[in-house]
Formats: C-alpha cells, structure tokens, sequence
C-alpha cells in the first residue's frame, strides 16, 4: 500500500502525508476527478502517481521534491472528463 511505503520511509526521506476524504461533501470537484483512481498522490500540489508506489519510485520522487526539481508527472486521472467524452460519443451514436 501506498501509505504504507511512505512511512516506511518517513526517517529516510522525511515528509508529510495528507488523506483527503473525497466523499465529503466539500470534495465533490475531487471525487469527480479521481473516483476511479484511488490512491492520487500529490507532492506540493503537482500529480505525482496513483495506485501503487514501490519504495524506489518514493526515494526518488521525495528527494527530486526536496531539491526543487520534481515535476508533475504524466497521467494524472480525470474520471469527470472521460465520463463527459463517453456521453458525448453516445449521443452521437
């Protein structure tokens, strides 16, 4: 598990870690975003990954973070906007 990888690493690479519960009723713009793709992680506010996290991948996203040089990754979920282009196609058929 994700949040399990990150304490694992807390001495190493020490950060901070902030669940955010999507289903409360203030994240719905969330929720829409990331229904389908639980874990999303976040580092200072840039898509970091989703789902899985292996202690590697951490080590190394956490000190690109801590030197000023990570970068929002590819592949950032949008589960709102494909469901829009879904219905869009259908109604169309």
């Amino acid at each position: 598990k994700t949040k399990e990888v990150l304490q694992l690493l807390r001495d190493e690479q020490p950060h901070s870690l902030e669940a955010i519960d999507i289903t409360d009723t203030d994240k719905t713009d969330i929720f829409d975003k990331y229904k389908w793709d639980i874990p999303v992680l976040h580092i200072n506010g840039l898509y970091w990954t989703k789902h899985r996290l292996t202690p590697e991948e951490a080590v190394q996203a956490l000190s690109r973070a801590k030197e000023g040089s990570f970068e929002k990754q590819r592949g950032e979920p949008n589960a709102a906007a494909m469901e829009k282009k879904m219905a869009e196609r259908n109604a169309q058929s």
